[in-house]
């Protein structure tokens, strides 16, 4: 018996000390190793940061030169389209205020967002209705994934005819009271007419994020929420052609960057 319980002990001791080892090499630290998914969350809300911010960019944009003389619209003998209209209507494609200052102007930040930027469209649908035969506003932009509705307010059918390029174009008949859904996913510029009433004329702006904005007649603009950075800015006008302007920006900062704009 003796003997039997001096190899008992003499089993069991090296097993006990192996036990503790492996204990205390689990306790050796007392900051244990955060899971994956904070370890993600933590990447993802620091990469989101980056991608807006408190700093903002706003300008007039103005023309120079001398002021074209603006035509009206013909609508020929189209008596529901006329009957909607109790004055002359202007065509829109120059629409300047009293200091020659331009509206519908497309104005966004084309180069300096974090190129891993990616931005949730609006869940508020983006409205191009046709309204006494005549598109509504003149200029539309929209981010991309944003849905884009076109409608007809009208007592007569239209139809919808987009030239866009980097997106599918269509060219469909809308009746009255209907309307058409689409979603676009390239940027561009792209023209919008009516085929049926050939004065009716549009361009929708598909841009990739949310920095952007469409003149007035008083050519105002302001880009909110933009993180610090170096941007390069672009305005575009249908028949004034296009400019841009590089602007640095630090958190917060409120900038001024204005545009003149000429005939060619």
């Amino acid at each position: 018996m003796p003997a039997f319980s001096i190899q008992k002990k003499v089993y069991f001791y090296p097993f006990t000390l192996l036990c503790l080892a492996i204990y205390l090499a689990s306790c050796g630290s007392d900051k244990p190793s955060p899971p994956k998914t904070k370890t993600i969350s933590e990447k993802t809300t620091k990469s989101a940061k980056k991608t807006t911010g408190d700093a903002s960019i706003s300008g007039i944009v103005s023309f120079s030169g001398a002021v074209p003389k603006l035509k009206s619209i013909d609508m020929g003998s189209v008596v529901e389209c006329q009957e909607q209209h109790s004055s002359e209507v202007m065509s829109e494609a120059l629409v300047l205020g009293p200091n020659n200052t331009i509206g519908n102007v497309i104005v966004q930040i084309k180069t300096g967002l974090p190129t891993d930027s990616k931005y949730d469209p609006p869940s508020k649908p983006a409205v191009l209705d046709q309204i006494g035969c005549i598109y509504t506003p003149h200029i539309l932009a929209v981010q991309t994934g944003q849905i884009v509705k076109f409608k007809n307010s009208d007592k007569v059918p239209h139809n919808v005819h987009t030239l866009s390029e980097k997106n599918k174009a269509f060219n469909k008949s809308v009746n009255k009271n209907g309307k058409i859904e689409y979603i676009y996913d390239q940027e561009e510029i792209f023209f919008v007419k009516c085929d049926i009433h050939p004065w009716m004329k549009s361009y929708v702006g598909v841009v990739s994020h949310p920095f952007f904005g469409v003149t007035k007649s008083d050519g105002k603009f302001e880009i909110k929420k933009l993180p610090p950075g170096k941007y390069t800015v672009e305005v575009w006008h249908e028949r004034l052609g296009k400019k841009t302007k590089e602007i640095e920006i630090v958190e917060g900062q409120s900038a001024k960057l204005n545009f003149t704009l000429t005939k060619s």
